[in-house]
């Protein structure tokens, strides 16, 4: 998979698009060695939380640790390769690296991945981040022939991948429409951006709506709907925090996860040096790109509670409408778990790793789910 490039004007643009690692002639590292070009894709825009606290200040690192043996030609903003298209374009060569791969969006390929959604008690990013990391690389075997998380979601897919920081915590929010009592519940109608928000909506009687995030600020302006399943974190991006002026704190409705990959031929092309190096990196700044989305909730609240905005505490609704909450975050961890099983997947297992995962790193979930053995 690894290729020189002997002299960029000879070459078709399409071929430079098409190869997998390329070098330029003219330009060598302090060896004299000629760098490993590596093309990275994101889904995400250059001002996205993720690409300023995680992919950027990781490639720049990788740069300087390898003394320029590796070199990055990054596109943002979809400029390359359209969503839900990052696979295909890995595994064709027209990149080299997917940051991210979003498996949330493709559940059929990816089904387990979604445990990082499964609603929660407590939790932050940072949580959610060391979990995720652990998940990704622990050795405990899910299968009954052995494989580890990773090798049966990402490996049998022939797929290289490394963690970064989830989302923020999904919450409730709507605009002019508190959440207060069990009716209100019912009586709601909400975006739910994923499949497990769908299904923790249904045990809970709230109307899912599925519609792209984009569209959110003008459908619920004209009162299409009521608010959202989404991170205070990720209301800037949308223009929400304009939109939004009630929100229900203290109950946890799952993470967002991607990952950072290659393909596992492409990876293995790469000197183990400059391997060890990319995983080091991508440790050294797990933590920092959680908490940057950690910071950018409390600037957006803050602001929110300037404008008249309420929050409010799960803690200080209708104590029937608590435990229908609970009741429903319970119910939802059982379908997913029951869904999975009855295909084949070892969901009991990745979803007691996942729990015990987010309780060592400070989490908590209800005592029902921490009774699952």
């Amino acid at each position: 998979m690894l290729q020189r490039k002997m002299s960029v004007l000879l070459i078709p643009l399409t071929l430079i698009l098409a190869s997998c690692v390329q070098v330029d002639e003219e330009t060598t590292t302090t060896d004299g060695e000629e760098p490993i070009e590596l093309t990275i894709s994101s889904l995400v825009s250059s001002q996205n939380g993720w690409w300023q606290g995680f992919f950027s200040p990781w490639m720049e690192d990788v740069e300087e640790r390898t003394d320029g043996k590796v070199v990055f030609d990054s596109y943002t903003s979809r400029e390359l390769v359209p969503t839900n298209e990052e696979l295909q374009a890995l595994r064709n060569g027209t990149i080299d690296i997917a940051a991210p791969l979003w498996p949330l969006y493709d559940p059929k390929r990816f089904p387990l991945t979604e445990v990082t959604v499964l609603p929660l008690l407590e939790s932050d990013t940072v949580i959610a981040a060391r979990a995720f990391a652990d998940l990704i690389y622990s050795e405990e075997p899910i299968t009954d022939d052995g494989k580890t998380f990773t090798e049966l979601e990402y490996g049998e897919k022939d797929l290289k991948v490394i963690p970064y920081s989830p989302t923020q915590q999904y919450v409730m929010s709507t605009k002019d429409y508190p959440l207060e009592t069990v009716e209100d519940f019912r009586q709601a109608s909400l975006r739910s951006p994923t499949r497990i928000h769908e299904i923790f909506a249904g045990k809970i009687g709230v109307n899912s709506v599925s519609i792209p995030s984009a569209d959110m600020f003008d459908a619920i302006n004209r009162g299409a709907f009521e608010g959202a399943f989404f991170s205070v974190a990720d209301w800037t991006g949308y223009g929400m925090q304009e939109v939004f002026n009630y929100t229900l704190e203290g109950i946890n409705l799952g993470h967002f996860s991607g990952v950072w990959a290659m393909t596992e031929e492409n990876w293995n092309s790469l000197p183990e040096e400059v391997q060890q190096i990319m995983v080091e990196t991508a440790e050294d700044h797990l933590d920092g790109s959680g908490q940057i989305w950690e910071d950018r909730a409390i600037e957006i609240r803050e602001e929110a509670l300037n404008n008249g905005a309420e929050f409010v505490h799960l803690e200080d609704i209708d104590e029937d409408a608590q435990q229908y909450l609970i009741n429903g975050m319970v119910d939802t961890w059982h379908t997913w778990i029951d869904e999975h099983e009855q295909n084949g997947l070892p969901a009991r297992e990745v979803a007691i790793l996942w729990r015990d995962l987010i309780i060592k790193h400070g989490g908590d979930v209800p005592d029902e789910i921490k009774a699952i053995e």
